[in-house]
């Protein structure tokens, strides 16, 4: 990959330090945004998604101990003040986590106390508050443990998802992800439940509940974060994405879950992520519905950096993390952003 080449190559003749040292002395154009969502090794998420498992508790532990030596690591009240009108320091970035895992809370919470950094973490409240696998997760975990070779659904296509191979399986997850990412108005649990007797796997109530409580955060440990000190906002309730529901969806999805965690955490939340992180740059009617359900900061994902002077508060851009990610990349796509994306 070029800008991994490149990345390492400045690494190696100590260019990248010598501009992270600059970046630290000087005001930066840039206000650079990272998105985590699992902090584990990938073989912890083998038979569900391993795709939302950004680092190891070792390269997190590198990341923020790179963060705090080079950068000023900002909290949510500064980027509501920058909002407002308040200068910025030099060289800020904002670490922020997607959805609810526990391992945000068991491993991530003592890293981020260690180096002093105050995170902030978006949850997804219908998961938290009915101890659900996430829809991503379920998609996983019924195509990964049935034996099938390849399963037939007829929701909202009739289509067949091949399984007869590691390539393959990882294909039709692939596939069924996109479905529910991409079709407008999904009945998710419809085509849940298809997926389900398409394949044969039954996940009794009792062990998704098991498995939930091992995997996600519970409310106790959501307030326990935010006693750390970290922020903790909204990743609407159900983790749909946004520009795929009918308007009539949207008070749900972005005040239902500002409303169950302002009971939860009792103060006022003034923040989301978008699901899947898309932007909201050709969606004005989401971006009124953002702004009606009283938020003040919208984050999407994996969509870039942010320039000082033209940085969106409902459409803030963040960038994606990602386990393959070389410690000289990361550091080189906060010092020079743009070889990020």
């Amino acid at each position: 990959m070029l800008r991994s080449r490149i990345s390492s190559a400045l690494d190696r003749v100590g260019v990248l330090s010598g501009m992270l040292a600059l970046r630290a002395r000087t005001p930066s154009p840039w206000l650079p945004i990272l998105t985590y969502h699992r902090v584990a090794e990938p073989k912890d998420a083998a038979m569900l998604d391993d795709g939302v498992v950004d680092v190891t508790p070792a390269m997190f532990d590198r990341h923020m101990a790179s963060l705090t030596k080079w950068f000023s690591v900002l909290d949510l009240d500064q980027v509501l003040a920058f909002r407002a009108g308040a200068p910025l320091p030099k060289n800020p970035v904002l670490v922020t986590f997607d959805d609810g895992y526990r391992d945000n809370y068991e491993v991530a919470l003592p890293i981020l106390k260690k180096y002093g950094v105050k995170a902030t973490f978006f949850v997804a409240t219908h998961y938290i508050e009915e101890r659900r696998l996430f829809w991503w997760d379920r998609i996983n975990f019924l195509l990964k443990t049935t034996k099938l070779p390849r399963v037939e659904i007829a929701y909202p296509a009739r289509e067949t998802l091949h399984l007869d191979s590691p390539e393959a399986t990882h294909r039709s997850v692939t596939r069924a992800l996109r479905i529910v990412k991409d079709h407008y108005a999904l009945d998710l649990e419809r085509f849940l439940g298809g997926l389900a007797e398409a394949t044969g796997v039954t996940l009794a109530r009792d062990d998704e509940r098991r498995m939930v409580d091992d995997l996600m955060m519970t409310w106790d440990e959501v307030r326990n974060l935010r006693a750390a000190g970290m922020d903790v906002q909204s990743h609407t309730s159900t983790h749909r994405v946004l520009q795929t529901l009918p308007p009539e969806k949207y008070a749900e999805e972005l005040g239902g879950s500002k409303e169950v965690l302002e009971g939860v955490l009792k103060e006022r939340v003034r923040t989301i992520s978008y699901p899947v992180g898309k932007p909201l740059e050709y969606t004005p009617e989401i971006r009124r519905a953002v702004r009606a359900a009283g938020y003040e900061l919208g984050f999407s994902n994996a969509t870039g950096v942010n320039g000082r002077w033209s940085f969106d508060p409902l459409d803030a851009k963040r960038i994606a993390v990602d386990v393959d990610l070389p410690d000289s990349q990361f550091l080189a796509m906060l010092a020079l952003p743009y070889l990020a994306y």
